[in-house]
């Protein structure tokens, strides 16, 4: 199956769109490299909103000429114990290492922790890399977690009811005990917000420990049947389904 989804052929289209296009930069944050005055069209300084023509003129940012390329989407089993990060300064396991040759400029949308595992999805498209990870957007993130000791009614009423942390109030949007074994619970919750190490503080904050995250969902894309390590096209249908829960989420 083939991994990339080529969009539409335009020959005109705006200039913040254009690098967005070109590697992983949002358009918000091309907007910023425009203001700037980091960014030129035929040699001469771009502005907000202007329109170029992608077969003939040159944009360069910094002096680095810029070409769109096709859009990749791929979806990453992260085993425990590897980094979230394309580069690691003490030469532990991460996630370029489980990248296909050919997939230009992907990066990971958001992260997991070192010790936890489960689904990452991979882009070269910063659009939407943003829009997956700004809790403004509302993409629900579905994790199994096993707890230690065992939880009480009120631990898991207060994780669904909100928790103060750093002066802000963060919650579990759902909530769902599975088991009481091995001295633990084992629960399914659902997260909004992407505040750093969230699940592990809350847990914290009502007396608890993790012992293991999993996550096994992204909006509407699933882990599946896939395996630690395992890596696989963005299916055409969950694509789909992200920008009709964008959508939904915009309408209400």
């Amino acid at each position: 199956m083939d991994m990339a989804y080529n969009e539409d052929e335009m020959t005109r289209m705006r200039i913040n769109k254009f690098i967005s296009a070109s590697g992983p930069i949002s358009r918000r944050k091309a907007d910023e490299l425009i203001r700037q005055q980091r960014v030129l069209i035929n040699s001469r300084t771009a502005k907000i909103g202007e329109v170029v023509d992608t077969e003939k003129d040159r944009i360069s940012i910094d002096g680095k000429y810029l070409k769109p390329g096709e859009k990749y989407y791929l979806v990453f089993y992260k085993p425990r114990f590897v980094i979230t990060t394309m580069h690691d300064p003490l030469s532990r396991p991460c996630v370029r290492d489980f990248i296909p040759s050919g997939y230009t400029g992907v990066f990971p949308v958001g992260r997991l922790d070192f010790d936890a595992r489960g689904l990452i999805i991979l882009t070269n498209d910063g659009d939407f890399a943003h829009i997956l990870h700004h809790p403004s957007y509302g993409i629900p993130k579905k994790y199994r977690v096993f707890l230690r000791p065992e939880a009480t009614r009120e631990s898991i009423e207060m994780m669904s009811k909100g928790i103060f942390l750093d002066g802000k109030k963060v919650r579990m949007y759902h909530v769902k005990v599975l088991c009481n074994c091995n001295k633990g619970t084992k629960v399914e919750l659902v997260l909004h917000q992407g505040m750093k190490n969230q699940i592990k503080r809350m847990v914290r904050a009502v007396g608890l420990d993790v012992v293991d995250i999993k996550r096994i969902s992204i909006g509407p894309v699933s882990i599946g049947s896939m395996k630690p390590g395992d890596i696989r096209p963005l299916r055409r249908k969950e694509l789909d389904d992200i920008y009709n829960l964008l959508k939904r989420h915009k309408e209400t």
